[in-house]
């Protein structure tokens, strides 16, 4: 082969156990949650705050809340309320990382896109009835919620909202606002945006019911326990301003259209559209499309630190729209901009650690996570590929003909670990032995399955037929970046069994519609979730035309597929920790055996952040479904050192 590589490297071999100690039934305390927050381990060290750890009771009995001063200076021009009225009456109390920050300043980040790139933005700022903890999702805490309880041994789940909690231009925040959410805008699905309905509030097969008990306090009930209903309330948005959006449904107003509805109610005019009234800590004030997205700290902001300062402590949080990665990493380095993680790549590392010991910016490693899968579609349009597919013995010869230690070697900077798919080890669930059964380099075993599969070379020129005689030939898409090279070094040791792949290099923009509507047969992407605790749809039929790899899966199997998906959604209606451990166990093994998809390992997440920053928690974790890399930076108590 052309790419032979010396061997001589150091390599790490991941010992870390992110022990995310599942989900527990019983939620903590708000104090438990300030507590937890106090020390957070980073590698051998501690992270260790010098802040408060918990609100002194004086400040909340006396409202003697402290707000940044361009605040107090709309305070006394009579333009906002003191804060001791715009705070709700028990904020939610956050203990920064290290230490009490300093009002002012601007956080800069870059998106490659705006209208595309929405998620970059919802994840930075979405606020739910719960969270993930921060920085890492050991536990899903209380939010915009300060109760959860369950009723008829689980099928209904009761949320209390924080009272006096308000958007941020000064409405109440109110069931209401939940309900409008949920049963005009999800529901409703001539308003819905998506074209599915979200399985995350799907039991049975069918959506929860919800129920305004009264302004603060909603039900949701199922038709099965509700075992899953904190994670389901713990991603980026569960309610929009009935104030402010109604105008825009043709039930609230019979002049619109549910074209226009829709178009006025997309996630980036949720996101960007100045004046549109927030939860978050920062409201967006400008959005120059295809350039800039402007956001200003948000006056009734519903948290403070642990020393009674209402956050954020940042004035401004802005997005510049930058689409090359490369140009994203040099204004990076070069101080234009304060983080980089989203469009962080490993073959970025050496450049990122030369520059740190310049002092500007510090580099950091992520939790490891699944990276470089190769998606292969269980219904692409050809049938020869389809039937290739979904031979389990073709997809073992694909994966025993990689080489990873070789493309950890040359790519990943000896920071990768050989693992096929399996749960990811930031899962509770992760077994290392499952994760590397099928990781071996053995591509003389790759051509003996492919054989006993009937896919031969009977022309002898090099390449395989399928069984009806064509070239075992199939398209690549791959995004420009580390993906590439990936794909090249897999390209050749596929070839090398006797299958031609051809790679199609194509902007995100062009090979993610493609992938999401199941016109594609292999696909490359950088990462994949971690288990189907973050994610069920990735690993099971739940939803429609999911999982993406098998669009066709709820009507087609294969039976142990069906298995999976009963056993997840299962999962999703029991607070049996044992159920739940035994169901994850046996979903693990299916998809471990199956090789469903090809992963070509686990590996560190590289991330970066400019000095000029305080409060930066050391540890992240990049997986999706905990909200990927930008919740766990914990915007709201990042702080801006010294002047700008």
């Amino acid at each position: 082969m052309k790419h032979r590589y010396s061997r001589a490297y150091w390599f790490v071999r991941l010992t870390t156990t992110t022990a995310l100690g599942f989900l527990s039934s019983c939620l903590p305390s708000d104090q438990a949650q300030r507590e937890t927050a106090i020390s957070t381990a980073i590698d051998d060290a501690v992270q260790i705050t010098s802040a408060p750890a918990r609100l002194d009771p004086h400040i909340l009995a006396s409202r003697s809340f402290i707000e940044a001063p361009q605040l107090t200076w709309m305070v006394e021009r009579g333009e906002l309320p003191p804060v001791a009225k715009r705070l709700p009456e028990r904020p939610l109390v956050v203990v920064p990382v290290s230490e009490i920050g300093r009002y002012g300043g601007t956080i800069r980040r870059a998106l490659t896109g705006d209208i595309v790139q929405t998620p970059g933005v919802s994840k930075t700022l979405g606020e739910n009835l719960m969270g993930y903890e921060r920085p890492l999702p050991k536990r899903v805490l209380y939010n915009l919620a300060d109760s959860l309880t369950y009723e008829d041994d689980g099928h209904v789940a009761v949320f209390r909202i924080r009272r006096g909690i308000r958007w941020s231009d000064g409405t109440p925040f109110t069931v209401d606002d939940i309900l409008f959410w949920y049963e005009d805008m999800m529901l409703d699905q001539d308003a819905r945006s998506a074209a599915a309905f979200s399985s995350y509030h799907v039991v049975d097969g069918v959506p929860l019911k919800a129920e305004k008990v009264d302004n603060l306090t909603i039900r949701f009930r199922g038709r099965k326990p509700l075992g899953r209903i904190r994670q389901a309330f713990a991603t980026d948005l569960c309610a929009m301003p009935k104030h402010y959006f109604s105008k825009f449904h043709p039930r609230y107003n019979p002049q619109m259209t549910y074209d226009a509805c829709r178009d006025s109610t997309t996630n980036a005019m949720r996101l960007y559209r100045p004046g549109t009234p927030v939860l978050s800590a920062w409201m967006p004030i400008e959005w120059t499309r295809g350039q800039r997205i402007v956001f200003e700290r948000n006056p009734y902001y519903w948290k403070v630190d642990s020393a009674g300062h209402q956050l954020p402590y940042a004035d401004r949080l802005i997005f510049n729209v930058i689409q090359d990665q490369q140009v994203i990493l040099l204004k990076f380095v070069n101080g234009e901009l304060d983080l980089l993680g989203r469009y962080s790549q490993i073959n970025m590392y050496p450049t990122l650690k030369s520059e740190e010991r310049k002092g500007k910016i510090r580099i950091r490693l992520g939790t490891p996570q699944m990276v470089s899968q190769f998606r292969m579609n269980w219904d692409a349009p050809r049938s020869e590929v389809r039937e290739a597919v979904r031979d389990r013995r073709v997809r073992l010869a694909l994966s025993y003909a990689l080489n990873r230690e070789e493309i950890g070697e040359i790519l990943y900077h000896g920071l990768l670990t050989p693992a096929s798919h399996s749960f990811g080890p930031a899962s509770p669930f992760f077994s290392e032995e499952t994760a590397k059964r099928h990781a071996v380099f053995d591509p003389k075993r790759s051509r003996d399955l492919l054989d006993e599969a009937g896919y031969l070379d009977s022309d002898g020129d090099g390449i395989r037929e399928f069984l009806n005689g064509e070239p075992f030939a199939v398209t690549l898409n791959v995004t420009p970046g580390i993906g590439v090279d990936v794909c090249q070094l897999a390209v050749d040791y596929w070839r090398e069994i006797g299958i031609l792949v051809h790679m199609n290099v194509a902007l995100r923009d062009i090979v993610f519609p493609m992938w999401s509507n199941g016109e594609f047969e292999f696909f490359w992407w950088g990462a994949w979730s971690e288990d189907p605790g973050a994610r069920p749809m990735d690993w099971g039929a739940i939803g429609d035309t999911r999982p993406t790899w098998h669009r066709h899966a709820a009507t087609e199997g294969p039976d142990w597929l069906r298995e999976s998906t009963e056993l997840i959604l299962e999962t999703h209606n029991t607070l049996d920790e044992s159920k739940l451990a035994r169901n994850m166990a046996r979903v693990r093994e299916l998809h471990t055996e199956q090789v469903p998809l090809i992963i070509t390992g686990y590996a560190y997440k590289v991330w970066g952040y400019n000095r000029r920053l305080g409060n930066v928690p050391e540890q992240n974790t990049g997986s999706d479904g905990y909200r990927g890399w930008s919740r766990p930076i914990f915007h709201e108590q990042l702080y801006v050192r010294g002047n700008e």
